[in-house]
């Protein structure tokens, strides 16, 4: 029997970052940390935050309750975090396959092909997790057809049947596949908070009626959406959570156009100020829109996090989503990219609290099932049931001749 005794989680090196995906990363790895004895997640930094590892500030940025072990790759000599969104160094890449080749795991974890690729062509078991549709026929030629063929491919970790089809069709095999929703801390949103006090922490209004959307402002979260459902409800208030300075200025730039005074853009917030705000709305919008070409297989965290603290939510009926919500049980659905289709949502939960009551506690009492906790468990268990199915008795011996090819390749 192989037995998972160590695991490498290697990131594209931009944590910590506003993006969400870096957010499922550091989660994740606080789940992998509590299951496992010996645990790192690698990412790239500076001198002195490669010295610190996990510090109080890393910790504080992804509302991590528990540390684990951090390995910063210094490729920066002073780095100000947190990492722009579009954070690629292809020296972190090819030292952190080194430093994973060199500490030879049970297996690595990863979502980065930059990653992936080079460390099944150096023997080392990959657990790779991707939520990005490929092209309908990859050519012969293409990384990921070697990927898939890898004899060290552990798995493969997608969010939804529809991506898992996708890869089979281009020649990934069925047993190599594990589908797992998104997740969430619930820990993150103890204690409960009552709508008012929540409201007074914030400096918002104890009257008004609040409708929030957390997460960031592009147009293919539905944020479109978002504010032509403010035009259409003049007298409610809507609370805009997240985004980057760019789409903040762009979104408030459109709400002065178009005269929205009932449009508060709070911008990003820490996680472990979401909850606050989270509990401080009557109605809580999932608007993704349906012409994103992610849209049928979506898991965002927020859908989680929203079911977490007791408030109903309206969220667009898209198809992975309804996996998760069912309408008038936990949600309502809308129709998406239809603005009037979420005013009559809203208007039904605010004028209806007692149908609001009931969905929103149905949600709460589902969400257990969706945490990161749960999620890592299911992962660990199909990675171990792989492994034992694996010819993986050979590993890849750490030569000094191998090693200095790596290193010559680092410096091409």
């Amino acid at each position: 029997m192989n037995k998972i005794k160590s695991v490498l989680y290697v990131s594209l090196g931009n944590l910590p970052s506003k993006l969400a995906s870096s957010i499922q990363v550091a989660k994740m790895s606080q789940a992998l940390g509590q299951k496992l004895d010996r645990f790192a997640l690698v990412t790239s930094g500076d001198i002195l935050s490669a010295l610190r590892g996990m510090d109080s500030e890393f910790q504080q940025w992804y509302g991590l309750q528990t540390r684990y072990k951090l390995v910063r790759i210094p490729i920066h000599f002073k780095v100000s975090y947190p990492f722009a969104k579009n954070y690629a160094r292809k020296i972190y890449f090819k030292l952190a396959v080194l430093y994973a080749y060199l500490k030879s795991p049970s297996f690595v974890y990863s979502r980065s092909i930059q990653i992936v690729a080079p460390l099944l062509d150096l023997g080392i078991p990959v657990l790779w997790e991707r939520h990005e549709m490929l092209p309908e026929q990859l050519p012969e030629d293409s990384v990921y057809r070697r990927v898939f063929a890898s004899p060290n491919l552990v798995g493969f970790v997608t969010l939804s049947p529809l991506i898992a089809e996708n890869y089979l069709k281009n020649g990934l095999s069925a047993d190599k596949v594990q589908i797992a929703h998104s997740g969430v801390d619930t820990s993150l949103f103890l204690p409960y908070q009552e709508r008012d006090l929540a409201r007074q922490k914030l400096n918002l209004s104890l009257d008004e009626k609040i409708v929030l959307y957390a997460g960031h402002l592009y147009e293919h979260k539905g944020i479109n959406t978002v504010l032509e459902t403010a035009c259409l409800m003049p007298e409610t208030k809507f609370v805009l959570v997240g985004g980057w300075e760019a789409d903040i200025e762009r979104v408030t730039a459109t709400c002065q156009q178009q005269q929205l005074e009932n449009v508060d853009i709070i911008g990003h917030v820490e996680q472990t100020q979401l909850a606050t705000y989270l509990y401080a709305a009557d109605v809580l919008l999932l608007p993704t829109s349906q012409q994103w070409e992610l849209a049928a297989t979506t898991s965002p965290m927020k859908l989680f996090e929203y079911m977490t603290v007791n408030r109903p939510v309206v969220a667009s009926a898209l198809a992975n989503i309804m996996t998760v919500l069912r309408d008038r049980e936990n949600a309502l659905l809308a129709k998406p990219d239809d603005p009037a289709s979420f005013k009559q949502a809203i208007t039904e939960l605010l004028e209806n609290p007692n149908l609001a009551q009931a969905i929103a506690e149905q949600a709460q009492q589902e969400v257990e099932q969706y945490t990161w906790e749960r999620r890592t468990e299911s992962i660990l268990e199909f990675a171990e049931q792989r492994l034992n199915k694996m010819d993986i008795g050979d590993r890849p011996t750490r030569s000094l001749q191998k090693i200095a090819a790596l290193i010559a390749k680092i410096r091409s």
